[in-house]
């Protein structure tokens, strides 16, 4: 009988445990409603991507591009020189395939997606917390100032991913909020793998972002991205950055 009341208050710890982890996510849910990104928005991007493989001579690119967001959608706007400066790139891969690509290099490594959830990083963050769970919350700090940082287990959406052969991703994020509970950074953790018989690959993919407001909007100043993939005792290997300047 006297192991009853420990008990009860062991259970009453957990019970109370429990709502705190899903208010943290349901908190952020509503911080992440303040900014719906309505507001025309123009920033200059500038992107650097690299990328290298054991049978092919590492490439290197940059390129640098503006984005307006606004009533009449996403435009992207590339320079007449960057443009001329890709067909000529083209015209020398045909004559040299060794030929270095820089400017599409760097285009290739980017997609109009990257820029869309950059551009509104509160919509893109909603939908990774979206079926989340909340790993852990904890004090820390980010940029020499106080932060909470969340872990959150975000639920996987690559279809295919419950067969035999692929196994289902697993995806972490962790999250800094500042004390508005705003995020002011983030990285995400990915690592994809399927297996036939005795073959296997593997693909890890490394995602970090530093978050600005602009208004009514929530953007990534800047984000990177590592790709590690390996298969039949072949690697590949790429990188990515981008910065956001308003203008």
């Amino acid at each position: 009988m006297r192991g009853l009341p420990s008990g009860r208050i062991l259970i009453s710890l957990v019970l109370a445990a429990l709502p705190a982890a899903a208010d943290s996510l349901s908190d952020l849910r509503l911080v992440l409603q303040r900014f719906p990104g309505k507001a025309p928005f123009t920033v200059e991007a500038s992107l650097r991507a690299t990328g290298k493989s054991q049978e092919v001579a590492p490439r290197v690119g940059s390129a640098s591009f503006d984005v307006h967001s606004g009533p009449d959608g996403l435009t992207i706007r590339l320079p007449p020189a960057m443009l001329a400066t890709s067909e000529s790139e083209a015209e020398s891969k045909k004559r040299d395939p060794d030929s270095p690509t820089p400017v599409r290099t760097a285009m290739l490594a980017l997609t109009v997606l990257d820029v869309i959830e950059a551009l509104d990083a509160a919509a893109a963050l909603t939908n990774d917390i979206d079926g989340a769970a909340l790993i852990d919350r904890t004090a820390s700090a980010y940029g020499g100032k106080p932060a909470t940082l969340l872990r959150i287990k975000v639920k996987p959406t690559l279809a295919g991913t419950r067969s035999r052969i692929v196994k289902e991703p697993v995806i972490e994020l962790r999250l800094w909020v500042d004390s508005n509970g705003i995020p002011v950074a983030a990285e995400r953790d990915s690592n994809f793998s399927a297996s036939i018989v005795v073959a296997s690959a593997v693909n890890v993919r490394n995602e970090s972002w530093e978050f600005a407001v602009a208004g009514d909007r929530l953007y990534a100043s800047r984000s990177d991205r590592n790709d590690r993939a390996s298969a039949a005792g072949k690697s590949v290997a790429s990188s990515r950055s981008l910065t956001y300047t308003p203008k």
